[in-house]
């Protein structure tokens, strides 16, 4: 039989029995979560190493603003060469330049334009030229990229015409 004890209260509630068994117990668990706390202060403590933190994909892939959105578009390019089928002074032209012209939407004027030139060379090496223009108030550019029979530029092996937001290889213009 469990001991009650009767506890008097300020209130005008009339006091309830309190069982002894359960207070005890109250007790115990709050003595042992002090020790417990006492122990895990010790010397013995130490720093937990975290080599990393992985977020979950979607933390990783979730931006707070909305993303950009990106209207202007190179919708066509094209490129013509010059074969150089004349000689310049003593040496003759295998390649002698490119030019490349094309149109973005919505027309305006100012558009920075990246043109890449990928060739190949008389040895058969490769090579890149990077030209850089902008659009005129109708949306077309052009650029004209020459080369000297030093270069010994053989081929064209690639047009790739970059605006703001896409690129685009250049197809050969129809003559």
């Amino acid at each position: 039989m469990q001991k009650t004890t009767r506890v008097q209260t300020t209130n005008s509630r009339p006091a309830e029995p309190v069982n002894q068994s359960r207070r005890k117990a109250l007790k115990t668990i709050a003595a042992g979560s002090a020790a417990a706390g006492a122990l895990a202060m010790t010397g013995k403590w130490s720093k937990p190493v975290v080599n990393s933190i992985i977020l979950p994909a979607h933390a990783q892939a979730t931006n707070g603003a909305a993303p950009a959105t990106c209207t202007t578009q190179v919708t066509f390019a094209c490129y013509a060469v010059d074969l150089g089928k004349a000689a310049h002074g003593k040496a003759f032209l295998p390649l002698a330049g490119v030019y490349v012209e094309g149109d973005i939407i919505p027309a305006q004027a100012g558009v920075a334009i990246m043109v890449e030139i990928r060739t190949i060379l008389k040895n058969q090496a490769s090579r890149s030229d990077i030209l850089h223009t902008t659009t005129d108030s109708s949306g077309s550019f052009n650029v004209t990229k020459a080369w000297t029979a030093s270069d010994g530029v053989a081929s064209i092996s690639g047009v790739t015409v970059t605006g703001p937001c896409n690129s685009l290889d250049a197809q050969p213009c129809a003559t």
